[in-house]
């Protein structure tokens, strides 16, 4: 017989949980390799883990059931994480495509981004990160400034910030308050380009499916405030069931 790979990992959990022999059932051994077979692991052995450590302290009959809990908890963390950046993400990308269109659009056309040469170190700059990323538009030209930055990656949206630093400086250093409560500012560029570097790399592990130990919720609520977006509405979309039509039937069928 040829390697399996759920085998190998199951071989791992099963010597994790040796103290508990009397819940390694065959039952257990079967539900596991095929959850390994369709989780993320690294999230399915983290809660092996916890799991592990909890028997000792409450008895349990069903681990596998036990673990699934865990692993539950887990994936609403990262779905949440991942709602939360994405907020965060076209918040950004939104305001600063705002911004530049209204400092270089020079007539009632949105064009700027059709410039070839121009006196504005800025512009310049912003047009080869476009030409960079263009590719992503699939051959096709940009008709609109919505277009053009949402070519730009989280990174070039730093570069857009750092080259217009005097333009988008009131947003992040400015004294601010929100319902009373004074907001913390950013007062330099390096302080705020930090803050979005540990955001953009909390969101990469995120975006592919690894969890991240970077803690960035509190900068990215402030940050999202300072950019006047309600970040209380935007996670109230309810059960996400309703959007999801499933054309099977997932009961026993008796």
């Amino acid at each position: 017989m040829g390697f399996s790979l759920q085998s190998f990992e199951y071989e791992k959990i099963k010597i994790l949980f040796s103290k508990f022999p009397n819940l390694l059932n065959e039952d257990f051994e079967a539900r596991m390799k095929k959850a390994i077979g369709v989780l993320h692991f690294d999230y399915l052995w983290g809660a092996c883990k916890e799991a592990e450590k909890i028997l000792p302290k409450c008895k349990q009959d069903n681990l596998f059931d036990l673990i699934m809990k865990l692993y539950t908890k887990k994936r609403k963390t990262h779905q949440a994480n991942f709602l939360l950046l994405h907020c965060f993400e076209n918040a950004l990308r939104s305001t600063l495509c705002v911004k530049i269109a209204n400092l270089y659009n020079t007539s009632n056309n949105d064009s700027w981004f059709k410039a070839i040469n121009s006196n504005s170190n800025g512009l310049n700059n912003i047009l080869k990160l476009f030409n960079k990323r263009k590719k992503h538009l699939g051959g096709k030209e940009a008709q609109n400034s919505w277009e053009v930055f949402d070519c730009f990656y989280l990174v070039d949206l730093e570069d857009i910030i750092s080259f217009h630093w005097g333009e988008f400086a009131p947003i992040f250093k400015n004294e601010k308050r929100y319902k009373g409560q004074d907001l913390p500012s950013y007062g330099t560029k390096d302080h705020l380009l930090t803050k979005l570097s540990q955001i953009r790399k909390a969101r990469n592990e995120i975006f592919h499916n690894k969890p991240t130990k970077i803690k960035f919720r509190k900068d990215l609520e402030i940050l999202l405030l300072r950019l006047e977006y309600n970040l209380e509405d935007a996670i109230e979309i309810g059960d996400i069931k309703e959007s999801i039509d499933l054309r099977y039937n997932y009961k026993d069928v008796g």
